[in-house]
């Protein structure tokens, strides 16, 4: 008796799976937008501080924590499929850093140089998800507690790749006996190219928690205000990694989010806020 009931719910499992797999498939489309914000880390690799080169994998090896400073990221993100999506990112990020202890401290004499900076990113990426969302209806966890066919996962994982610019401004230079080489620009723009890893945790069909990973190469040598014209072999490039809260917004059938479809809001039926409020006691039930 026991063993038809298990092969029962198992019939019935698998008949939703195959049932309800193109409703699935297409839920994607009912929520395309997300926007989010959050806090990270950023750290500098210019011709003060840390250096860059094959030998120390670009930066990673000279990272150091005392010199991460603060970078505050903002995003809006548009799904194009289950696999791709472009993102359009706004960093608001701090840098500072020395010589002391680096290579340039033990290369280039103890120059004793330091520096602090503010940046600010705009950027555009492609991501690509070679953990995608939609293959999440195979995780174990597959129905809910209402009994109802649970959609969720709780990873998904991609990398990325775009074009932005950067803009600096170098708050603090302390450049001790300049030299004819030794060149300072407190202000700059420059071009980045972005690239990188994430991670995302999906908690229902409107939150969603980032994690990611982003190495930036700029064309602008002067993120932190200075540059050596001897010595510089490298343009500046600085890392991002931000933990980031995004909420997904409900999307039309003519693709637009759905506070900007003037015809969607008109047509969205509203809920009288006195109906929506349940009775505190039988008595009220009961009236």
């Amino acid at each position: 008796m026991m063993i038809k009931r298990i092969f029962k719910y198992i019939l019935i499992a698998v008949l939703a799976v195959v049932i309800m797999e193109p409703a699935l498939a297409q839920r994607w489309k009912l929520r395309r937008y997300d926007v989010g914000g959050g806090i990270g880390m950023t750290q500098i690799f210019g011709d003060i501080g840390g250096t860059i080169d094959k030998s120390n994998w670009f930066g990673l090896k000279d990272i150091q924590f005392d010199e991460t400073s603060l970078a505050i990221p903002l995003y809006i993100r548009y799904r194009l499929d289950p696999v791709y999506t472009v993102k359009v990112n706004t960093t608001l990020a701090f840098g500072h850093g020395d010589d002391h202890e680096t290579r340039n401290d033990r290369y280039l004499a103890g120059r004793g140089r330091s520096y602090k900076t503010m940046l600010f990113e705009f950027s555009a990426v492609g991501e690509y998800y070679f953990i995608a969302e939609e293959r999440r209806y195979k995780s174990a966890a597959m129905f809910n507690r209402r009994g109802m066919l649970n959609n969720y996962m709780s990873f998904s994982a991609y990398v990325f790749a775009g074009i932005g610019g950067v803009y600096a401004h170098a708050r603090e230079i302390i450049v001790p006996d300049p030299a004819p080489y030794d060149l300072v620009k407190e202000s700059s723009v420059g071009v980045v190219f972005p690239f990188g890893i994430g991670t995302k945790y999906t908690i229902d069909d409107r939150w969603l928690v980032s994690a990611e990973l982003g190495y930036r190469y700029s064309l602008n040598d002067y993120l932190e205000g200075y540059r050596q014209d001897r010595d510089s072999r490298y343009n500046d490039v600085y890392y991002f990694l931000n933990l980031t809260v995004g909420y997904r917004l409900e999307t039309t059938r003519r693709g637009l989010p759905g506070f900007l479809d003037k015809e969607y809001r008109q047509a969205k039926p509203t809920v009288n806020k006195a109906a929506r409020q349940r009775p505190r006691s039988k008595k009220e039930a009961l009236k």
